[in-house]
């Protein structure tokens, strides 16, 4: 027998005579058809979640005929998601800590299928809004409860990887919607069942409903996450599914994962009633979210909050703005036959004549605007790839390494757009600024879900999305009166916020070689 064979007998040894940690036990399933399958099932999560805040603004233009849409209906549909995102925020952590991951996903996507599907069957747009709104709760606590579930599911040498594929998922979701929407749009559907009127954007919608539908089938046969169960004491149910996971990642039997014993998370409590009242839940639930405004965890919950809070308020104004951006340029090259410069298109902005403002609410002209969805298209895919090609640098470089370089790209980018003298320096600085302020979101995921312990790390995760998705609301309303007062006022708003999650990214603990608690 070889020293190798000797060491890793020693380990196995090791590992069937003593209880293992969580880090101990998830490196002992490997990687292997079980993640993978947990990957293609995200896909699906991640458009579901991209399509019930992007296709909106796709249905808008569509629908403004057939729902008679004004200016200001149109401006609070495409609101509504985002203003649900920011109230459902607290509430979903509350739930996933308290009720685990499996069960909120199943009937949260569960909750999405009908609401969209309902959403294609809206007749008024005043229902519309409150489906719009309905759906933005429901999105925007699964991407805290998916993000929460992959990460239990993996070792910490293949978290930062699975956080740059998940966030590749979304920018695919970016490259799809205006793809799937013009598509549907040639189609020009009209019919009518029972007193129910159905044109294209309906259908999209119902498309748009085919992603959560088969995420809440495919949840209902996933189990629970063994993190999770360990933090309740489960660790019978803990490891049987860490021995399912085994099996099924190696093609062994499930009786030779090395794991016999795992330690005990918690001590153990004398079992009441196996059913709860919401109340009990509740109850519980604040005794386990108190300790993250104790001294221990409240000034990372601050410093969390803050630098995401940043990323998101940056990143989400750029990403609905440009549309307008590329819109702005495509009106000013038609009528001066130039390419415009940054601040050409912030001008073309500020004075919007009512003459394209009447031509825009019932015309979707799409031979003309190409450039504008192809423009936006290359900015998905530019950061597809980066995300991609992030997820192989991530262990190369660290987490806070690569996040600190791309935080600083992301600044002298925004920076140089002040000086963009045409289309084509716009769209390549733009797409490194977003693709670089998306990534650093992502990395930074892969550090809160560290820096947390497992009782409280949906609830801190959440925290940081609310005041990040409230800010994004406050930032919508803010970027047209930073327009008016002139060409360097919005740039240097969008870089003074990147400087500042940088100069607050140094004070994050390096996490590379910490397990979750």
């Amino acid at each position: 027998m070889s020293k190798g064979e000797v060491k890793v007998g020693q380990v196995e040894l090791g590992m069937a005579n003593n209880p293992a940690d969580f880090q101990t036990a998830i490196e002992a399933t490997k990687f292997g058809k079980f993640n993978v399958m947990l990957l293609c099932i995200s896909i699906a999560g991640a458009l579901t979640m991209q399509f019930e805040t992007g296709v909106i603004s796709f249905i808008i233009p569509m629908a403004a005929c057939d729902l008679n849409l004004t200016s200001s209906q149109k401006g609070l549909l495409n609101s509504m998601a985002f203003l649900g995102m920011t109230t459902s925020g607290c509430f979903w952590g509350f739930l996933l800590d308290t009720l685990g991951r499996k069960k909120p996903l199943l009937i949260g996507f569960l909750i999405e299928t009908l609401i969209t599907v309902g959403k294609s069957f809206s007749p008024r747009v005043d229902l519309l809004c409150v489906l719009q709104f309905c759906g933005g709760t429901i999105t925007g606590g699964l991407y805290i409860a998916v993000n929460t579930y992959l990460h239990e599911f993996h070792s910490t040498e293949y978290r930062g990887k699975i956080q740059m594929l998940y966030g590749s998922m979304f920018c695919f979701g970016n490259v799809i919607i205006p793809l799937l929407s013009s598509a549907v749009t040639t189609l020009n559907i009209s019919y009518t069942i029972a007193t129910i009127k159905l044109y294209s954007w309906n259908v999209l919608f119902l498309i748009c409903a085919t992603p959560s539908a088969i995420t809440t089938i495919c949840l209902y046969f996933l189990p629970e996450t063994p993190k999770f169960l360990m933090s309740c004491n489960k660790n019978d149910e803990a490891l049987t599914v860490l021995k399912h996971v085994y099996s099924a990642n190696t093609g062994q039997d499930k009786e030779l994962y090395p794991v016999k014993a795992l330690i005990q998370e918690k001590e153990e409590i004398n079992e009441a009633s196996s059913k709860k009242s919401w109340l009990e839940y509740a109850k519980i639930g604040w005794k386990q979210i108190a300790p993250l405004f104790g001294k221990k965890h409240c000034l990372h919950l601050f410093l969390v909050c803050g630098i995401q809070a940043l990323f998101q308020v940056t990143v989400n104004t750029f990403r609905l703005y440009m549309p307008q951006l590329f819109q702005a340029a495509h009106d000013y090259q038609v009528a001066n036959n130039a390419s415009a410069s940054m601040c050409n298109i912030l001008t073309v902005l500020r004075t919007p004549t009512a003459e394209k403002e009447n031509d825009a609410v019932c015309l979707v002209n799409t031979e003309n605007n190409f450039q504008v969805y192809l423009n936006s298209t290359i900015v998905a895919t530019a950061t597809m790839i980066a995300y991609l090609t992030a997820g192989t640098f991530i262990n190369l470089l660290g987490k806070k390494n690569l996040l600190n370089i791309l935080n600083v790209t992301a600044g002298i980018t925004i920076s140089c757009l002040y000086l963009s003298k045409n289309m084509t320096t716009t769209l390549v600085l733009g797409s490194l600024f977003f693709l670089s302020l998306s990534i650093c979101f992502d990395i930074f995921v892969t550090i809160v879900v560290v820096i947390f312990p497992t009782t409280l790390r949906a609830m801190a995760f959440s925290f940081s999305l609310l005041i990040g998705r409230s800010l994004t609301v406050l930032g919508n309303m803010i970027v047209p009166m930073l327009v008016e007062m002139g060409c360097a006022p919005l740039l240097i708003a969008w870089s003074t916020l990147t400087i500042s999650g940088f100069i607050l990214s140094c004070f994050v603990p390096n996490t590379d070689k910490m397990d979750m608690k």
